[in-house]
């Protein structure tokens, strides 16, 4: 097998052997126009026929769609979530490991590689596809699960996930608990817990706001429910002036962008003391802010004003303060 690459972001959900090679290896050998057969996913015995094809980059978003059950949500996939995969894709002009489609009528519904497509319209890559109606819903299923192998969904999309597994089995009948979900997950009852009060906890607008989903886990997400139950309306104010200065809390790294969205976020003001008071520099590119606990002064300058003359001068300046 060829040395995998950033770009295949391949997966393997049967182990059944398919002409003597591994399902992987069949898959990562397809080339547009190819046809090859696999087992079902959801019964060995029963094979599926699949064309691979390849699409047009401007015709991905109108021509193909993301299976309704996945559970990767696909409005927080962005530039950051699949910088892992695009710049290969964009090298090679497609991805190299294609992606599982089930075929309805002239729709594409991408069962598995959801990454890869968002990847691909991105990049202004085509995209390469595995496509066949002979998948079932329950094959649907078990691909999508199997889908989340490369990289784990965040705690909010798994949530997600959990609470329509749980809307299931109260339609059953049952009662839809922790522990039913951990049998039927194969996770512990304090990740299911953790993960269904995260995406009921949270709206979608606030995982939005990180570089990806995924930088929202177990702890921040405790930090931030925690934050919005103390009150709900400051809150929300909260999330809204982050997102007016989401440029402003962009730092060199994507960690140090998430911590600081984390403590904008759930900061909370001294309740007997004014917590910052703004001071008037008569100078509409100079703002000022002075910490009512501290004492601690921050001075902002708008970098269109701040040459490298000024700045020197500053520097200057400020090296003999002690």
């Amino acid at each position: 097998m060829a040395k995998k690459r950033k770009n295949d972001t391949r997966i393997d959900p049967f182990a059944t052997a398919v002409e003597s090679s591994s399902l992987d290896a069949l898959l990562e050998n397809a080339q547009a126009g190819d046809q090859i057969t696999m087992p079902a996913p959801s019964d060995p015995n029963r094979e599926i026929k699949l064309y691979c094809k390849l699409i047009k980059n401007q015709e991905i978003a109108h021509s193909t769609n993301v299976y309704g059950k996945n559970r990767r949500v696909q409005a927080l996939l962005n530039e950051k979530s699949v910088s892992d995969i695009i710049t290969s894709i964009k090298s090679d002009g497609r991805n190299q490991h294609p992606a599982l489609c089930w075929q309805q009528g002239d729709q594409e519904v991408v069962l598995a590689g959801s990454r890869r497509r968002k990847a691909c319209m991105i990049s202004g890559s085509d995209y390469l596809v595995l496509s066949s109606p002979d998948f079932t819903e329950e094959d649907a299923k078990i691909l999508a699960v199997s889908s989340d192998q490369y990289i784990a969904p965040s705690l909010w999309e798994l949530g997600q996930a959990y609470a329509q597994t749980k809307q299931d089995l109260i339609e059953q009948g049952r009662k839809g608990s922790y522990r039913e979900l951990a049998e039927i997950e194969g996770v512990s009852h304090t990740a299911i817990a953790d993960a269904l009060k995260a995406y009921e906890k949270l709206p979608q607008e606030v995982l939005s706001l990180y570089p990806t989903a995924n930088h929202v886990g177990r702890e921040v997400a405790k930090k931030l429910i925690e934050a919005r139950e103390k009150d709900v309306e400051q809150f929300a104010a909260k999330v809204a002036e982050v997102k007016q200065r989401l440029a402003e809390l962009t730092l060199d790294t994507d960690d140090k962008t998430a911590l600081a969205i984390t403590r904008e976020l759930t900061y909370s003001e001294p309740t007997n003391s004014k917590a910052r008071e703004m001071i008037d520099m008569g100078n509409s590119y100079i703002s000022a802010q002075k910490h009512g606990k501290s004492g601690d002064v921050v001075i902002k300058i708008d970098n269109r004003v701040l040459t490298d003359k000024r700045m020197e001068q500053l520097t200057k300046l400020l090296a003999n303060f002690n």
